[in-house]
């Protein structure tokens, strides 16, 4: 039996308005357990104390609104299905098998949506399991904006050490204690890449004993290496690793080594071939030591494929010798001996001092972010999804399809 009325008032120690019906026995005779209109709220609901002002554009006007001082505003609960389910646009194709505790879900528009004036925008906790998981196929998994602070700050255990005399701030920081900060890697790509109009990656370690960059491998660098001392390390038959040093030369040259023997006081020697393409061409220098008794010996003419080495005095002995040759590098066109350079990075030495923000910062941070969803909104009249707009309920209807 139906009942209309403009005002009703329901009195009770525990449900103010209850649809009856046996739930263990029977399942409910009806599709909808109550249905209200409403021009501003469909459904308004308190515990307690009434609750905070939700005086904005998004809570004027809704289907349903719940408001509470110190309990839960809305609360939704679901064995097997999502507790609450969100939705923007119409229609939006939803993968099956979704179980939440909140689902959002949008064609074009951002599924969820988390804002914050002071605090959090968002949060996610788990114990055992992942806390926040971003899944995309063709759009990034994760994009992280800040306009003053680091765009994305990971902490593995314990917050690490402090940088020093280098701003902390990035677009993306990873720190711990006792763990790495940052972890790259890939099976057929780069592991890692570092990319600036400045440094493109930097390395630093407050222990002298330590390293600032390590590689377990080959290392190709593509350009100038620069360095306040290159050593090599060696291993040793005792089974230690022992440091020797480079030699160094305000020129770049190559060099190369070789024996020869004079017959009947003259010797042509012939460079390797690959060692004269790689020198240009007379400008070398070659250096001989006898292996016996002889008058001595000199280099008497440097051609680009050869030299040639006689005894001095007219000689005419057989003697053996070795040479060392060592010519300029025929790639380098330009050189300066003892050029000045400047090793300092050239990075912020501090950090930049946050200041506080302003009303008008704010303002200008949500007209950013209210241009962006208008920017991303789909053009008026167009659905994503091609369906029927829903029948509008009311008990006339409601009968005729009874």
């Amino acid at each position: 039996m139906g009942s209309i009325d403009d005002f009703f008032d329901a009195t009770g120690s525990t449900v103010g308005f209850l649809t009856v019906f046996d739930a263990v026995n029977d399942p409910p005779p009806f599709a909808f357990g109550g249905i209200m209109y409403g021009t501003s709220i469909g459904l308004l609901g308190f515990s307690g104390n009434t609750g905070p002002n939700q005086q904005n554009s998004y809570s004027r006007r809704a289907g349903v609104m719940g408001a509470s001082n110190d309990f839960t505003g809305v609360a939704g609960a679901s064995l097997n299905q999502p507790g609450v389910y969100g939705q923007v646009e119409d229609s939006p194709l939803v993968p099956l098998g979704l179980r939440a505790g909140v689902l959002g879900v949008a064609s074009t528009q951002p599924g969820m949506i988390g804002f914050s004036r002071e605090g959090d925008g968002a949060q996610a906790a788990s114990f055992t399991g992942t806390a926040f998981r971003a899944v995309s196929f063709f759009g990034p998994g994760v994009q992280s904006i800040s306009g003053e602070l680091s765009g994305v700050t990971g902490i593995s255990g314990t917050q690490g050490p402090p940088l020093i005399n280098i701003a902390t701030t990035a677009g993306v920081v990873g720190t711990s204690n006792d763990r790495p900060g940052v972890i790259g890697t890939s099976k057929a790509s780069i592991g890692v890449i570092g990319f600036s109009n400045n440094v493109g990656v930097f390395g630093v370690t407050s222990n002298p004993n330590s390293f600032a960059g390590a590689f377990d491998g080959n290392v190709n660098v593509v350009g100038t290496q620069t360095a306040t001392v290159k050593n090599a390390v060696v291993p040793f038959p005792d089974g230690t690793q022992r440091v020797l040093h480079c030699m160094e030369s305000p020129e770049h040259w190559f060099e190369d080594f070789g024996a020869a023997k004079l017959r009947n006081g003259r010797a042509t020697v012939k460079l390797d071939g690959d060692f004269a393409k790689s020198i240009k061409p007379r400008e070398y220098s070659v250096f001989v030591t006898p292996e016996g008794d002889c008058r001595g010996l000199y280099v008497r003419a440097k051609m680009a494929a050869s030299f040639e080495v006689r005894e001095l005095g007219g000689g005419k002995s057989n003697v053996a010798f070795a040479y060392r040759i060592v010519g300029r590098r025929r790639d380098i066109r330009r050189h300066r001996r003892f050029a000045k350079i400047d090793t300092r990075l050239p990075v912020s030495p501090t950090a930049p001092r946050q200041a506080k923000p302003t009303a008008a910062a704010l303002r200008t941070f949500i007209g950013g972010l209210e241009r962006e969803a208008r920017a991303r909104a789909p053009k008026r009249g167009r659905k994503t999804e091609t369906s029927r707009a829903p029948k509008r309920w009311s008990p006339r209807a409601a009968n005729r399809s009874s």
